[in-house]
């Protein structure tokens, strides 16, 4: 069908198609999308890339005019069953996958909750955890040879949960690591989980939920383990809250809020489902992209001194 319509295909094997790429690439340059990047170098112009896997065809949109048309037609593209399946396990509950009226429903309490006024009021947040993490390496002196994007990847992380859970969750050490740390690799894994089981090219992602391999028991007890210390930190505050938010005291955090709209429409709340994954798909989000353009910027000014004194000037 895309043949057809004059697409190329950029890489063909039988079955396993593009699949054996990413897991070679993962394995080599611990990065599934190396030879989508690859490729994109050596073909500057190219709009989609194309590739089968499992007896399917692959697109990967590249023109930011045909991405546009995937987003105002969203609902008219299957979404992939095996790229997709983990992330519905672990977060699909969450704003990014939920649709109609639940949609609907999330997207009116966060825009509710992350508007300026509410924003403004997490900068003593922001200063806060960039002061700490500041002093931590300082104290550890590691100011000589910094790896931007790990650090702003802390950084974004440990502000995003505590604008979520508040400070005292930020501190909980989890599997031996900083619960920022460990979220960073957490999604590393979930990302790759499916391709680390040879089981799921031929069976399909679903066998990772049996806990066949090592991989799949260390992933998916990772996982019931942060719901369950999520479960338990939203209990907890919803106990601290009770008649608090009848009083008008002010919202410390997003969880707050969403407690508070619970607590005033018990018809229609979020469960905790929603709001746990709801969570892991803000600190996605939030940690991910941020960190990447932070550090992007801080390159490029490093590249180009002469902006980062109009910068500096114009501020």
């Amino acid at each position: 069908f895309y043949l057809k319509q004059g697409l190329k295909l950029d890489y063909y094997l039988p079955l396993v198609g593009g699949l054996l790429l990413v897991k070679q690439h993962q394995t080599k340059y611990s990065d599934v999308n190396y030879w989508m990047k690859s490729l994109i170098r050596e073909n500057p112009k190219k709009r989609v890339l194309m590739t089968t896997a499992l007896g399917n065809a692959y697109l990967v949109l590249l023109e930011h005019k045909l991405v546009e048309e995937f987003y105002k037609n969203f609902n008219m593209y299957e979404k992939d069953r095996f790229i997709m399946y983990n992330f519905l396990r672990v977060f699909g509950n969450g704003i990014f996958f939920v649709e109609g009226d639940r949609w609907k429903l999330h997207r009116r309490i966060l825009s509710d909750a992350i508007n300026f006024e509410n924003l403004k009021k997490m900068t003593p947040i922001v200063m806060e955890a960039i002061k700490e993490h500041f002093d931590e390496m300082t104290q550890q002196k590691r100011l000589n040879k910094v790896g931007i994007m790990n650090e702003f990847q802390k950084i974004t992380g440990d502000i995003v949960l505590k604008a979520f859970f508040g400070s005292t969750f930020s501190k909980e050490i989890f599997y031996g690591k900083p619960l920022t740390i460990f979220l960073a690799n957490y999604f590393e894994d979930v990302t790759t989980q499916p391709l680390r089981n040879p089981l799921t090219f031929l069976i399909g992602p679903q066998i990772i939920d049996y806990n066949l391999t090592a991989n799949d028991r260390r992933v998916n007890g990772q996982t019931k383990a942060l719901k369950d210390l999520a479960r338990k930190t939203i209990e907890k505050r919803r106990k601290e809250a009770e008649g608090a938010y009848s009083k008008g005291e002010d919202r410390k955090d997003l969880l707050d809020f969403i407690l508070n709209y619970n607590a005033k429409n018990k018809d229609d709340p979020l469960s905790d489902e929603e709001i746990i994954d709801t969570f892991i798909t803000v600190f996605l989000a939030g940690m991910d992209t941020t960190s990447h353009l932070l550090g992007l910027a801080v390159y490029y000014l490093w590249k180009y001194p002469e902006m980062e004194l109009t910068m500096i000037i114009s501020s």
